[in-house]
């Protein structure tokens, strides 16, 4: 809070001591020298129709004293003409004693010809004056030069209220922009603090933390990210904890079986057939945990990213058989019909070809295990430019739609509570989706509540 405060006020306080800076630079210094030029401009003009009066008839005639006075009341000015002698010929201000004149107020008398306009201080020393001269030239005969004086005091006026008036401006400037920085770190700083807070929970493991920051700018949208961060999170945690659970009991139940038919055929004398059954259910009960393992192992590989595709061409139609095969057994248990429907048994597929079976060994499973009994699970492949669709069709339970989203998730079960051989790990359908997502093969899954479900995918191929 104090460091935004402190960033805000400086950065603030910065702008407008800025726009300060350049309004004292355009409104005193730019003012001054904007007036100065514009009434050295306005003197010369004077200073010329005085000449060229005075030439037209070589002396100082009543309607040139005219003339002088119009313009001594527009510029508040003192003209003076002298002849090529210096000898003062007129004086607009009788009371100005010439002979008190200053080193200053005098022009450099070699210099005939020249327009001079020079800021000098004169006649009194608290009052600046602009002075002009003006040499009075006819056909390269010189006759003399007109003086004008004019002050400077309104402009010095106005300067010196604007000074003030800026300066009490910058003041006020400065206490708004204070004031601004305290309300703009107060806005900006409360939501941050919201959002480092429920960061922080999140970082001890509340996922149940929200950030309530419902702005439409970068800040409501952090705020919305964190917000899906942490029940994205929540549900992975959930859904973990789901996972040891399970894991615990599936774990646990082969072990047990697999010891207790173990110590059966130890400690008793059993006829060769028991001791058959027995042995079968134990390796039986030995290869689920061992799929079991193998499924977290593999997972743990992909998610540290040492997948490694070997891609090979091989018949779509004969790895789909031989996953038929492998599930034929747990088909007829429950009495369900299993149709492949290919229109070119010939169709090549490119792919891992050990990473695409487990892929239809896992969907077609789930197919098998969540239809009802005496259903049917259909496998469609069409070949299309290039492009096999595989579809796998089952006419069981379905998913509803809020949980679709969510089958792709690791430790997701769609059954929290299941007989235990339709239960498995929670992590079929997650390798199913790490295999299609470094295929790059487009997938996807329609479903329908007690109507069944569609996965599709599509495999690159081409027909031999």
């Amino acid at each position: 809070m104090k460091k935004i405060l402190s960033k805000l006020w400086l950065g603030i306080t910065a702008l407008v001591l800025i726009i300060i800076s350049l309004l004292w630079l355009f409104q005193i210094v730019g003012l001054e020298k904007f007036y100065i030029k514009e009434r050295k401009a306005s003197l010369l003009h004077a200073g010329e129709k005085i000449k060229d009066e005075f030439l037209d008839e070589k002396n100082i005639t009543e309607d040139m004293k005219s003339e002088i006075d119009s313009y001594i009341s527009s510029f508040d000015a003192v003209i003076l003409i002298y002849d090529n002698k210096e000898n003062l010929l007129y004086n607009s201000n009788p009371f100005l004693k010439i002979k008190d004149r200053k080193p200053e107020f005098r022009f450099d008398k070699k210099i005939k010809k020249e327009i001079k306009i020079l800021p000098r201080r004169f006649p009194h020393p608290d009052s600046s004056f602009i002075i002009t001269k003006i040499p009075i030239i006819d056909d390269n005969e010189y006759y003399g030069y007109v003086l004008i004086t004019s002050p400077l005091a309104p402009i010095e006026e106005a300067t010196n209220i604007l000074k003030k008036q800026l300066t009490v401006i910058s003041l006020i400037s400065i206490i708004i922009a204070t004031l601004l920085a305290l309300a703009f770190a107060r806005y900006f700083s409360n939501p941050l603090v919201k959002i480092t807070k429920a960061s922080e929970k999140i970082a001890k493991g509340d996922f149940s933390a929200n950030v309530d920051i419902n702005t439409k700018d970068e800040i409501g949208t952090l705020a919305k990210t964190i917000n899906n961060m942490a029940k994205k999170l929540g549900q992975t945690e959930r859904l973990r904890k789901e996972f040891i659970a399970n894991m615990s009991h599936e774990l646990k139940t082969p072990i047990s079986l697999i010891r207790a038919y173990s110590e059966l055929i130890k400690d008793m004398d059993l006829e060769e057939n028991e001791r058959k059954e027995y042995l079968d259910i134990i390796t039986d009960e030995s290869k689920r945990l061992n799929g079991m393992v193998e499924d977290i192992l593999y997972l743990s590989k992909m998610e540290a990213g040492f997948l490694d595709l070997k891609y090979n061409d091989f018949y779509i139609y004969e790895l789909t058989k031989d996953v038929l095969e492998k599930l034929n057994y747990f088909a007829k248990k429950k009495n369900i019909d299993i149709k492949l429907l290919i229109d070119d048994e010939n169709t090549i597929v490119t792919g891992d070809e050990s990473k695409i079976y487990q892929v239809f060994y896992n969907l077609i499973n789930n197919s098998i295990n969540h239809s009802f009994k005496d259903g049917t699970v259909t496998i469609k492949i069409n070949t299309i430019k290039n492009i096999t669709k595989v579809k796998i069709i089952d006419n069981g339970k379905g998913i509803p739609k809020d949980k679709l989203p969510y089958i792709w998730d690791r430790f997701y079960k769609v059954e929290k509570s299941r007989k235990r051989d339709l239960s498995g790990t929670g992590l079929g359908m997650s390798i199913v989706k790490s295999i299609l997502d470094a295929h790059k093969f487009n997938y996807g899954i329609e479903s329908e509540v007690n109507k069944g479900t569609t996965i599709w995918i599509n495999i690159d191929s081409y027909s031999k």
